[in-house]
């Protein structure tokens, strides 16, 4: 009996001692007061502020230091390439420079100047053959046969226009006898050949024609960039070939540019 009683009694302090050490449910529920604190709320007022991070700036310096490495890299390149080209070339440089200068092609030879001032003259579509031309202006000279002006150049002289005249009626039993009566029947590309002293030929092409006054000296000077002859006599008026005189009015002027001069 006492044991037992003894059993119940240690029993009852042991239950007595757990009931004290049970948590309190309710208080986890939100309401009553917790043993377990807080934490505090964080304060976003006093919060440091984000910083934007400058992304542009890095990628700038970026992109500057690779153009200035390939630059650098480009530079060192062609530098090499130079100093490779000139020691393997060996003066490569100032033979492409000789290799690109125009070759200056070189011009016709200089006419020989013959002995003497004499000319001959050949018309074949008028008919003439081997006509001498005395370097005279005077009417002797021209009532004889055809004349050049002595103040015109020569053939043989680079850009003269050799000034030659001769009667349309002339005089029987001289060269200037109808020596240039059909000079109005020349016709564009017709030739005529004059000969120096030397036997050089001397070849032109009728270019043009002149219908001018007897004053009008400017078809006796040269022109710029031609070889020529001119072949002059006179005409009654403008446009009249076939009146044979007795006014005379008007020169008749045969324009011929050099073709081509095949020395003796």
């Amino acid at each position: 009996m006492l044991m037992s009683l003894g059993v119940v009694v240690i029993g009852a302090i042991m239950l007595s001692a757990l009931s004290s050490f049970t948590p309190n449910l309710v208080s986890f529920g939100g309401g009553g007061d917790s043993p377990v604190k807080r934490v505090a709320a964080p304060d976003v007022v006093r919060a440091p502020e984000a910083v934007a991070e400058d992304v542009a700036a890095p990628l700038e310096s970026a992109e500057k230091l690779a153009v200035e490495e390939k630059a650098a890299e480009e530079k060192s390149s062609g530098e090499e390439k130079v100093r490779a080209e000139s020691s393997g070339n060996g003066g490569g440089d100032q033979a492409r420079q000789e290799q690109k200068e125009p070759e200056q092609a070189a011009g016709p030879p200089p006419i020989p100047q013959p002995a003497t001032n004499d000319l001959w003259m050949d018309i074949p579509a008028l008919g003439l053959d081997d006509n001498y031309i005395a370097n005279d202006s005077s009417i002797a000279a021209m009532d004889a046969g055809a004349i050049k002006l002595p103040t015109a150049g020569f053939p043989w002289q680079e850009g003269a226009n050799t000034y030659i005249a001769a009667h349309r009626l002339g005089y029987p039993g001289t060269a200037s006898d109808y020596q240039f009566y059909d000079l109005p029947n020349l016709a564009l590309g017709d030739q005529i050949y004059l000969y120096d002293a030397n036997g050089t030929v001397y070849t032109y092409e009728v270019s043009g024609f002149a219908e001018v006054l007897p004053n009008e000296t400017w078809v006796t000077t040269p022109q710029a960039g031609r070889d020529m002859i001119s072949l002059q006599t006179c005409i009654e008026d403008y446009g009249d070939y076939w009146t044979m005189g007795p006014n005379w009015y008007v020169r008749y002027v045969v324009q011929a540019d050099r073709v081509s001069v095949d020395p003796a």
